[in-house]
């Protein structure tokens, strides 16, 4: 692999060049946060409070300024931002011209006067390119820019944000966003949060600008941005949460059957876990078969496939995956995860959620026999029923990721990190009972409602509110290579 200047000898150059005196090199913020499996996304020295992005949407190009408002947590001479869209025009600190270097996806910022630890301040940064993919792939997930039937769309996890605009591209640093985006007549466009305003454009009358507001700390990979056709549908849970749908208009007339337990669903959740922690929920079926599905907060990106599954009465693909993503709300998107380690928060818990409606909604024995028939999945009773030795069982067991700590390349293993994680949480509430294990659900939910948290942090809560020392549970659960005997009920 060909050697690559790292962005902090590329400051250094330009600082020789331009000759800047009075900096302190050692006062840059951090390329990165450290992530166990990630460390260069995200980025050091400063917490983004607000990401106010107005973007000019077309297929084959945009234009685009993100104003970002921020808290300095050190001295900073210079900071960096994960930017994979395209070309910086100008940036500007608190007003005032800064100067930009950008290699390798970081952006560093250098602004004409040093920050002090604890100032507030503002960058704003212009830009313009060409909707790309994300140009790394972090994992199976990761994507970008994404052209779809009637336009683009923009999502990715763990990344993805920065290929629109410059971003602290980690979970660790949450914020509030406003988007202000312009499409040409008659295209619709879609983000995360409340819609607020359509307007004309007062420069161009073919012109749209929506202006979507999410007033709740999100992670930017939770960030959702859609352009083309797409009809909206509004609703309410029977208590009140307000829906809003959108459906590509070539078959926005299947959304109402598809979607139909939404409303239902989201106040069985909320019933359980605490109110549904946003302003508003929905779905957002894109018209571009992707091969997942994606949590985005308060407006949920699904493939068409799960629309058609639901259709056709496939609950594992239809019902199930609907399930599985709103309990992401809950679980991933109000409580996110401080390391991409702990994937199985994220996963594991929404996994199991969709088991705990399908429980709900159908009865106990449901629920029995999904957790057996998962249970037979990563414990090898069906590859022994398919005449493996134990050996060759074992050796196939030993490949499934370990839960609690899958590796970036299994970030999204099914059997280790959804199936087993959810199993885990079947075997806790075995084990400490349904009423411990419901006030753990909803106690840690709480907790770490709008933040951060660990596996750890978990075994804590769980600790706490059961009485029971859980540690050596928790340890054989997501950390040994074979998977343990169920307790028994």
């Amino acid at each position: 692999m060909p050697a690559r200047l790292r962005p902090s000898i590329v400051l250094m150059v330009i600082l020789l060049i331009c000759g800047v005196s009075g900096v302190n090199a050692q006062s840059a913020g951090s390329p990165g946060l450290g992530d166990p499996y990630f460390p260069r996304l995200g980025n050091g020295g400063y917490d983004v409070q607000h990401y106010d992005i107005a973007i000019n949407v077309a297929a084959d190009h945009f234009s685009a300024s993100t104003v970002i408002q921020a808290n300095a947590t050190q001295d900073l001479s210079t900071f960096n931002l994960d930017f994979n869209a395209g070309q910086v025009e100008s940036a500007a600190v608190n007003s005032v011209a800064a100067r930009t270097a950008l290699s390798d996806s970081e952006l560093t910022i250098i602004p004409t006067t040093p920050l002090k630890n604890g100032d507030p301040f503002t960058t704003e940064v212009r830009y313009s390119g060409t909707p790309q993919p994300f140009p790394k792939q972090e994992t199976f997930a990761t994507l970008g820019w994404l052209p779809t039937e009637s336009g683009v769309a923009a999502l990715g996890e763990p990344a993805g944000s920065s290929v629109w605009f410059p971003v602290n591209e980690h979970p660790l640093d949450k914020a509030t966003y406003t988007f202000r985006i312009t499409v040409k007549k008659p295209l619709v466009a879609v983000a995360n949060g409340v819609l607020e305003t359509v307007t004309d454009d007062p420069r161009d009358p073919t012109e749209s600008v929506y202006v979507w507001q999410m007033d709740q700390p999100m992670a930017s990979y939770l960030v959702i941005l859609a352009v083309g056709d797409y009809t909206r549908q509004d609703t309410k849970s029977p208590d009140g949460i307000p829906i809003r749908n959108y459906f590509p208009t070539a078959t926005a007339d299947q959304g109402d059957e598809a979607f139909g337990k939404q409303g239902n669903m989201l106040d069985f959740f909320g019933s359980i876990f605490g109110k549904y922690p946003f302003d508003q929920y929905g779905a957002l079926v894109i018209d571009s078969p992707i091969g997942f599905s994606l949590e985005t907060q308060s407006m949920t990106t699904f493939t068409p496939r799960v629309m058609q599954a639901a259709l056709q009465n496939n609950p594992a693909n239809g019902e199930g995956t609907i399930a599985h993503e709103m309990a992401h709300q809950w679980f991933g998107d109000s409580v996110s995860v401080k390391s991409w380690k702990d994937i199985w928060l994220n996963e594991g818990f929404a996994t199991y959620c969709s088991w705990l409606w399908f429980e709900h909604e159908y009865g106990r024995p449901v629920l029995d026999n999904i957790v057996q028939q998962y249970d037979d999945a990563v414990d090898g009773a069906d590859l022994r029923q398919q005449g493996e030795s134990d050996d060759q069982v074992r050796q196939d067991l030993l490949k499934i990721a370990i839960t609690g700590d899958p590796t970036a390349d299994n970030l999204f293993d099914t059997e280790g990190v959804y199936y087993r994680g959810a199993l885990t949480l079947h075997a806790l509430r075995l084990t400490v009972g349904d009423d411990a294990f419901f006030s753990i659900l909803k106690t840690y939910q709480q907790k770490f409602k709008y933040a951060n948290a660990t596996t750890e942090d978990f075994i804590d809560v769980s600790e706490q509110v059961s009485g029971k020392s859980l540690h050596n549970f928790f340890q054989h659960w997501l950390y040994d290579p074979i998977i343990p005997a169920m307790p028994q009920s």
